[in-house]
């Protein structure tokens, strides 16, 4: 999941254009799981690739995408005290 993107995305202006595909690429994943809403360019198939032919327009975060991002914010500040090689 492109949390990074969606921690980005929440304190950001928002409406927002995104041309990078990378970012595209993450938006489209966002937008399907219900934590952005977003317009995304046609996609096209070039040589076995796929090419966004335009930019993203984020319109918003979800009131579930804000929460995601909180959850994995507060999930980075706070570890888990019984994390990998704790016991």
């Amino acid at each position: 999941m492109p949390m990074r993107l969606l921690n980005r995305l929440c304190c950001a202006q928002l409406p927002l254009k995104l041309g990078d595909q990378d970012e595209i690429q993450k938006c489209e994943v966002l937008r399907s799981s219900g934590l952005i809403e977003a317009e995304l360019p046609p996609v096209l198939h070039e040589r076995g690739r796929t090419v966004y032919s335009g930019q993203a327009i984020v319109m918003c975060v979800t009131p579930r995408g804000k929460s995601a991002s909180a959850e994995n914010s507060e999930a980075a500040v706070f570890p888990s005290a019984a994390g990998p090689g704790r016991r």
